[in-house]
């Protein structure tokens, strides 16, 4: 299982975890544009890329926000109702057909209460989802737009051809029009 494969790269995989990926883990194919869980609701799961992309977004007054791009090997969650216990104020959909793997955030946690090398996982993909949010924050209070844009290019250049051009205007908190003239 990728899953495994990915996990492999940050902590020693185990028994103990490859067997509660195996027995705890479902697998779900999306088509582009459907969404990944249910819109407002308390997701408690945890959410794995194996192919495909997805956004997170919320809605304010008609437009959409994109909070961030998941692709391949890449995590997502609602934090609100992972560790608040409240539905979530934003969406995540798939921007192309993908393949998700899904666990329960609860079922997690148990697990994580008996074993140490399940908490290790618990850490590592809740460090993982931490880090990112972290970099998002620091990308929009101190880089320029044109910083922002850069910093894309380098490290996740094909979001570029993937995601549509207002999606990926709104993630980086310019217009379009803005976006259009810095990749000129």
């Amino acid at each position: 299982m990728y899953l495994l494969d990915v996990l492999s790269q940050t902590i020693r995989v185990d028994d103990a975890i490859r067997t509660f990926i195996l027995e705890q883990v479902d697998m779900r194919l999306l088509e582009k544009g459907a969404p990944v869980g249910l819109s407002h609701a308390l997701d408690r799961n945890i959410y794995f890329v194996e192919s495909g992309l997805l956004r997170s977004f919320y809605n304010e007054d008609g437009k959409d926000i994109t909070l961030g791009f998941i692709k391949e090997a890449g995590f997502a969650a609602s934090k609100e109702a992972l560790f608040l216990q409240k539905p979530s104020r934003s969406r995540i959909e798939a921007l192309e057909p993908s393949v998700i793997n899904y666990m329960s955030f609860e079922k997690l946690q148990k697990f994580a209460e008996t074993s140490i090398s399940i908490s290790r996982l618990m850490i590592s993909v809740m460090g993982t989802l931490a880090i990112n949010m972290e970099y998002r924050i620091y990308a929009l209070q101190y880089m320029s737009a044109k910083e922002r844009y850069q910093q894309m290019m380098e490290e996740a250049p094909d979001i570029l051809l993937r995601a549509p051009l207002g999606m990926v205007a709104s993630y980086l908190g310019m217009s379009q029009e803005t976006l259009s003239r810095i990749r000129k």
